[in-house]
Parts: structure tokens; sequence; C-alpha cells
């Protein structure tokens, strides 16, 4: 009657609604023990490499930064009474295609949880911290995880946009949160891919004109570059981007 288009009900599997209230419980549950690592001996590194770059404990609580052993999340997580399957599907056990064998998936890193919009963890990034390729390792797209449709930093870009600070979309997970410790602005930013259309809906969500402030290099210019390819076709009134272009050899952070 009133002219709109009837929602189409989906049939949600009870299975997979299990499965992936399983993964979110995981991914809590292994966030607290990252975190937890950090502050224990075997976190020393790591706490030394966030002090490195002058992270105070308030943005390591915020963004509750962890780190990764190189063993002993299995059996946590196999205590609190979750199965290996499960652990799989939420992307924090990865299993030897040699031998079949299953190992923490993250490994003697900087953890860097990524949250959804709703605040709960779905996904992780890890910074090695010695010379282990790749520098950088994400969760692969999972039950809880779409890396072409999420930002980092959401939940306290959010809060900060609130505050009418300009939104700045960045690289990197420390460019995000030294950004956002400095006041002067919100940050995001997406996680080691071009911007997706999905990522460019999300900051118009935020801001009605984000400024993208990319790494004054020449893989940060042609990020840029891409960046703007991708949003000019989906420009429209009231929704644009600004640029900030960096001295070579600067980055956000």
């Amino acid at each position: 009657m009133a002219g709109l288009t009837m929602p189409k009900t989906t049939h949600v599997d009870p299975a997979v609604a299990r499965q992936r209230k399983a993964a979110f419980d995981i991914l809590e549950e292994t966030t607290k023990f990252f975190e937890a690592r950090l502050r224990a001996d075997d976190g020393q590194e790591a706490a030394r490499y966030i002090k490195q770059r002058r992270l105070d404990a308030t943005a390591v609580k915020n963004f509750r930064l962890g780190y990764a052993p190189r063993f002993g999340l299995q059996t946590v997580l196999a205590d609190k009474g979750f199965s290996e399957d499960e652990m799989i599907l939420a992307g924090v056990l990865g299993k030897s295609d040699q031998d079949g064998r299953l190992y923490d998936y993250f490994r003697d890193r900087l953890i860097f949880p990524i949250e959804n919009r709703q605040g709960k963890v779905i996904a992780f990034g890890a910074r090695a911290l010695g010379d282990v390729q790749p520098k950088y390792l994400n969760s692969g797209d999972s039950l809880t995880f779409s890396k072409k449709a999420v930002v980092y930093g959401w939940v306290q870009a959010r809060e900060a946009v609130r505050q009418k600070l300009p939104l700045v979309v960045v690289e990197g997970y420390m460019d995000v949160i030294t950004v956002q410790r400095s006041g002067i602005a919100a940050a995001v930013a997406p996680l080691g891919t071009a911007l997706t259309p999905e990522q460019i809906a999300l900051l118009w969500k935020l801001h009605d004109e984000p400024i993208l402030c990319f790494d004054g290099d020449v893989a940060g210019q042609r990020a840029q570059l891409r960046a703007l390819e991708r949003i000019l076709p989906l420009l429209e009134p009231g929704r644009s981007v600004r640029l900030a272009m960096l001295p070579a050899g600067k980055d956000p952070d």
C-alpha cells in the first residue's frame, strides 16, 4: 500500500548460525588471550615495539592490541570447549597441506583486532616482529569477515566523527591509531587492498567528505590514484572526497 518493495525473507540455516556464533565467541576469547600475552613475559618484544611507536596504554586498550605467542592458543580454546573445526572456521587455527598438522595461524606477531560496526571482533591483522615474511598477515575471509566490506578503526572513528572531527583515510593500522590519538582527526584504513565500492560506501556513512591521506612514497601515490579512480564514478551531491598529499618519505603516523 505504501509503494515499498517487500523485503525478501531469507532462510538462515541453523547450522550456519551456530557456526557464526561459535566463531564470534572464539574470536573474542582469542582477543582476550592475545591481550593477556602482551602483558606477559613472552610479549616483551611486542611491548617494546609498541613503546618505540609511542603508543600509550590508552591506545593499547582502545584498540585491544595484543601479542600472538608461537603456541598455546589452541590449548586455551580447547579447554573452553571449542572444537578444532570451529577454530579453523574462525580463522585462528591453520592446517598444513603437507601433513595435516594443526597450528596457531598467528605466531610471534603483534595483533590488531579488526572489529565490525557493532564493535565485535571479526578478524585480526598481525605484524611480524622479526624479519619474517609477510610483514603483515590478515585473517582470510570467513563466516564473520569479508575483507572488501570492512575498514579498520570504524568504531573508534565513529566516536571521533561525532565530535565533529574530520575523517582521514590512511593505509596502515599504526597510521589509524596515531591519527586517532592525535585528537585532530578520526581515521580508518582499508585492509591492505585498494578501496572497494563497499568500503567507499562505509566511509560516506561516517563522513560526507573523507580525506585520503596515503603514504608519501610512490606506492602511496599509486594507491591514492587507484582510490580516486574508484571513487569518481560514485560521487554525488553531498558525497565527495578530499586529498592530503604528504612529502616524500612521510606517512600519516
